[in-house]
């Protein structure tokens, strides 16, 4: 699919910072904040007089661009045809004294005075007895699944949903899927699922910029790297621990095999398609919190590896 973007950073100085709101995406380990976009329009893909999540890195020091990971997994979800919240570079001046403050600016996904939503967690309460919010040790597949006829009747695509957040989480290696990062839209007409929000933990970007040429180097690490992450949602509530990825997406199609055209859909991209969307992303900061060219050849060959490793598994 052929995705255009606006290339440029935008400035949130003078927006209006909400520090009454709690908002619907969950406490982290990143510093948030959300902004009121002005009421009239500042840029063409910005909503006026709407709420965004101002999300920064986790560390100044040791990964400083994690902030751009959000970015690219919304326009890879543009590529690939996964509804992901928008996510554009930015910059507050006045965050801090004396500072440039680098975030990812992302849009919120539903009308909180109009609109109900009713995150995972608070799902799975309704779904397994003794559910631990705090821990979510017991985030499993299969008791979703039970609850299909009793929660979600009404939401026809609950499978195809899954389906390609499965995919993508698989192709960005997102580990942080867990049961406050998907929910329930109700805005009374409709019930859906959310967009798939909070990409900022996947897409290496715990690997230092030093360490990127070790990985697209040597092969067998890269495969390494790969295979040993895996979803948070865990495919049973037996089980201790997750699948890996791969694993996980074996038996989602063994048991869904009409799954597989969707998921072959989301899998439909080159690599040229990713060069276009990332790459003019690393012109746009020039301190510390540059995108480097390094770490997108790095993030484009992961993103490829991981969809090499995906079709291999389920023999498409």
């Amino acid at each position: 699919m052929s995705q255009e973007f606006e290339n440029e950073i935008v400035i949130i100085d003078d927006w209006f910072h909400d520090d009454t709101y709690d908002g619907s995406y969950p406490e982290g380990a990143r510093e948030k904040n959300s902004y009121f976009s002005p009421s009239v329009r500042c840029h063409e893909y910005i909503i006026p007089d709407w709420r965004y999540l101002f999300k920064l890195s986790r560390s100044d020091e040791w990964c400083p661009s994690q902030f751009w990971m959000e970015v690219i997994a919304y326009r890879f979800g543009q590529v690939i045809g996964i509804k992901v919240p928008s996510a554009w570079p930015s910059i507050n001046n006045n965050y801090e004294t004396g500072k440039k403050t680098y975030g990812a600016l992302i849009e919120w996904f539903y009308n909180e005075k109009s609109t109900g939503y009713y995150p995972g967690g608070q799902i799975m309460t309704q779904l397994i007895d003794d559910y631990d919010r705090d821990k979510g040790t017991k985030h499993n597949w299969m008791s979703l699944i039970k609850g299909h006829d009793i929660l979600f009747d009404k939401i026809e695509d609950f499978m195809d949903h899954w389906a390609r957040i499965f995919t993508f989480d698989t192709l960005i290696d997102n580990t942080d899927r867990h049961h406050d990062n998907w929910g329930i839209i109700d805005s009374g007409d409709v019930i859906s699922f959310s967009p798939a929000f909070d990409n900022g933990t996947a897409l290496g970007y715990e690997i230092q910029e030093k360490k990127l040429n070790g990985y697209l180097l040597d092969n067998n690490k890269l495969e390494k790297y790969i295979k040993k992450g895996h979803h948070h949602m865990k495919w049973t509530l037996e089980k201790d621990i997750s699948d890996n990825y791969f694993s996980f997406m074996k038996k989602f199609v063994d048991q869904n095999e009409d799954m597989i055209s969707i998921i072959s859909r989301c899998l439909s991209f080159y690599r040229e398609e990713l060069e276009k969307v990332f790459y003019p992303l690393c012109d746009l900061v020039s301190d510390n919190y540059r995108l480097s060219y390094e770490r997108v050849a790095f993030i484009i060959e992961l993103i490829m590896a991981r969809k090499k490793f995906l079709e291999e598994t389920l023999e498409l």
